[in-house]
């Protein structure tokens, strides 16, 4: 009989035993799903705080733009009213109609991709088949006379120099 109450007591014992594992596997579950639970709502913080200050670059970015827009409008409503006179469309007519004469009468070719201050171009003679390429320095005391001369010179009876290699006629 005694050892059926140390069994009955030590089966009773380990029932408790077993009933409190039961219940620290249960907090343990819980604390651990609670652990997730806040893991998770922290990551969804995080990218709510980076998402909002995105929204917050993306607008300071757009009422810029807006702002450069208004600009860009006023701008364009500015440009918008302004018109070449009569007078000066005629002088530009003019200044036109000069230049394809002065092309046709002298051969001469000008290049205005070049500098304000350099007189740049060739001289062509169709009739001699001639190319005679120019770059004269205004600033450098080069003036209209420098190309009237070199003008006359492709175009005059001893020209080319048959040992000028630069100036030799196009074959």
């Amino acid at each position: 009989m005694g050892v059926d109450i140390k069994e009955q007591w030590f089966l009773n014992i380990v029932e408790q035993l077993d009933a409190f594992c039961n219940q620290v596997d249960e907090k343990i579950a819980k604390e651990q799903q609670q652990l997730k639970e806040c893991r998770k709502k922290t990551e969804l913080e995080t990218k709510l705080a980076h998402e909002m200050k995105l929204n917050l670059e993306l607008s300071e970015r757009l009422s810029e733009l807006s702002r450069r827009g208004g600009e860009l409008d006023r701008v364009c409503s500015a440009l918008s009213t302004l018109s070449i006179t009569d007078s000066d469309k005629q002088r530009l007519d003019n200044a036109k109609e000069t230049y394809q004469l002065a092309k046709e009468l002298t051969g001469i070719r000008l290049d205005f991709s070049a500098p304000p201050n350099v007189a740049k171009g060739f001289i062509k003679n169709e009739a001699r088949k001639l190319l005679q390429p120019f770059e004269i320095d205004m600033t450098a005391g080069g003036n209209s006379e420098a190309l009237w001369n070199l003008l006359q010179a492709t175009t005059g009876p001893g020209w080319p120099q048959l040992t000028d290699k630069e100036n030799r006629p196009i074959n």
